[in-house]
């Protein structure tokens, strides 16, 4: 036998053990840690809301009352497109994305003097946010929400409120998007906030603004990578632990707040997020229905590598295949005629002819 010659079982099962290794770690890139998606104009997330209220932002309860109310709606996220921000005097280049969120509620609150009543109504949310294009961290937000209802306690009033929030927000350094289960990242935000609230109940309207600058720390753990089953379907998803800044329907969550948020390569954005405030589970949305059709390519050094040795195993496949074919087709010996053809003519009854 030649050194370099192989017995054809050994041939396949050492292209076998190459296929197997190739496709797995081409499998184990593709889900190895998140990838940075790349939005355009027409992205979009549409989710089921479910949460609970029980303040209003920049308003305290020797103000409104005690209240809770359950919330049931709907969150609507689109990309508007790619843009760009002054920051000094340097363009920056950002990501402008606007979220819709309406819905029903229905709760108790309690009416000074008088006692508990029940509450049904309804929400809506907008809010226009500018996205750095990096890590996709909010820095410019604008945020209106607003509640109608009425309160019934032998008697029927209105009740309404509105809150306005905007937000603008620097960032030391911009934290790392793509991580692997284990990693995490953070970012120092600076950030100036002016809330505008007007809450109108039995006859009595209470309004105020607030203007404040806050220091915070964003910060994003990934936990594990699992499946993860919403409306839409079952998604292979990225478990994270990160900060909360504000939820549709919910408005501004301040102190002690997080998230668990599942991140969906697949889906560019959130399939599931759990909003706790002070360890309580305050909202959940989960994804009812996507459009995201414009996936940036992720392929690294590597990713090309293991798709060339991808190649290399076909070609060898190919050769194999038709180093083996070749001999089976028999070939006649060197310098042989082709035998006579006899054509035979059926003659008398002894078949001589």
């Amino acid at each position: 036998m030649h050194p370099l010659a192989f017995p054809r079982g050994a041939t396949w099962l050492l292209v076998s053990v190459l296929v197997v290794a190739v496709f797995n770690g081409m499998a184990a890139r593709a889900g190895a840690a998140l990838s940075k998606p790349t939005y355009a104009t027409g992205d979009r997330w549409v989710y089921v809301l479910d949460g609970s209220l029980n303040a209003f932002p920049n308003l305290n309860s020797s103000q409104t009352g005690a209240f809770h109310f359950d919330l049931v709606g709907r969150v609507e996220v689109n990309v508007l497109g790619p843009s760009s921000v002054l920051s000094g005097s340097v363009p920056i280049p950002v990501v402008a994305v606007d979220t819709n969120a309406s819905g029903f509620l229905n709760g108790t609150f309690a009416v000074p003097n008088v006692g508990t009543a029940h509450v049904t109504g309804t929400f809506t949310t907008r809010t226009s946010e500018i996205w750095e294009d990096r890590a996709y961290l909010p820095i410019q937000s604008n945020t209106t929400t607003s509640y109608s209802a009425d309160v019934m306690l032998g008697f029927s009033t209105p009740l309404t409120a509105t809150v306005r929030v905007t937000a603008s927000a620097s960032v030391a350094t911009i934290p790392a998007f793509e991580l692997e289960v284990g990693q995490n990242a953070s970012a120092a935000l600076q950030t100036h906030l002016v809330v505008n609230s007007t809450f109108t109940a039995a006859g009595r309207t209470q309004s105020s603004e607030n203007r404040t600058d806050v220091s915070s720390v964003w910060r994003r753990e990934v936990l594990s990578r699992e499946n993860v089953t919403v409306e839409v379907g079952t998604f292979t998803a990225y478990k994270l632990n990160q900060t909360v800044g504000s939820f549709p329907g919910i408005g501004g969550i301040s102190g002690g707040t997080n998230e668990t948020a599942y991140f969906s390569n697949e889906t560019g954005y959130y399939v599931k997020r759990d909003a706790y405030a002070n360890g309580t589970h305050v909202a959940e949305m989960r994804l009812k229905s996507y459009s995201y059709g414009a996936k940036g390519s992720t392929f690294g050094l590597i990713d090309w590598l293991l798709l060339v040795a991808a190649a290399a195993v076909g070609v060898v496949l190919v050769l194999i295949y038709w180093k083996r074919r070749k001999k089976r087709i028999p070939e006649p010996p060197s310098g042989a005629s082709e035998p006579t053809k006899v054509e035979r003519t059926r003659g008398g009854n002894d078949g001589t002819h």
